[in-house]
């Protein structure tokens, strides 16, 4: 049997008004239904994740040094400590309104900077994704770039993972494997 894989849209179908609720029809026309749906929500998740990559690009062009033509890696793990730290202020502010003694409600905007340095912290932790600073061909695409979002591939993207937690890890590792030298020795 060949398969009918063929993508009907609303015009296709022919006579949606009167069909039975149990029809094959009525199948038909819930699949093209869903299917609608399915991609709108997918268009909106790929234009907040646009939005939010070119904000942070954004950032990270203003606040490099126009004179710098290339940076080292330090200093890019330093401008992601820095952006990391962005609303940190805004944070304690917001903490420092709790009396002590009295119980206050934690405000929304509260738990959304907490959720959201928490989610960024996370993220450089398991690899965060920033602009090219080492290359000054892509530090002149960076500065030329108009924020256009149509234009964001063009800007190379650099992945790095927090030093600190891979540190971490490596002892976690090192400490795992000694644990099971010590319990293999005293088994022979």
């Amino acid at each position: 049997m060949v398969s009918n894989n063929k993508r009907h849209t609303m015009k296709a179908i022919k006579n949606k008004d009167m069909i039975h609720p149990s029809s094959r029809k009525a199948q038909q026309v819930m699949r093209v239904v869903l299917r609608k749906d399915r991609l709108e929500h997918r268009q909106k998740i790929k234009a907040n994740q646009s939005h939010s990559q070119s904000d942070r690009i954004l950032w990270f062009r203003h606040i490099v040094p126009e004179d710098a033509a290339t940076l080292t890696r330090e200093q890019h793990h330093e401008l992601i400590e820095e952006y990391l730290a962005r609303f940190n202020e805004e944070y304690e502010s917001l903490v420092a309104l709790h009396r002590p003694g009295k119980v206050r409600p934690k405000a929304a905007r509260e738990d959304l900077l907490l959720a959201m340095m928490n989610k960024e912290r996370q993220e450089y932790a398991t690899g965060f994704e920033i602009p090219d600073f080492t290359s000054p061909k892509n530090v002149k695409v960076l500065r030329a770039w108009d924020g256009d979002l149509n234009s964001l591939n063009r800007i190379k993207l650099l992945r790095l993972h927090d030093p600190k937690y891979l540190a971490t890890i490596g002892a976690s590792a090192a400490a795992l494997a000694k644990a099971n030298n010590e319990s293999s020795a005293m088994q022979e």
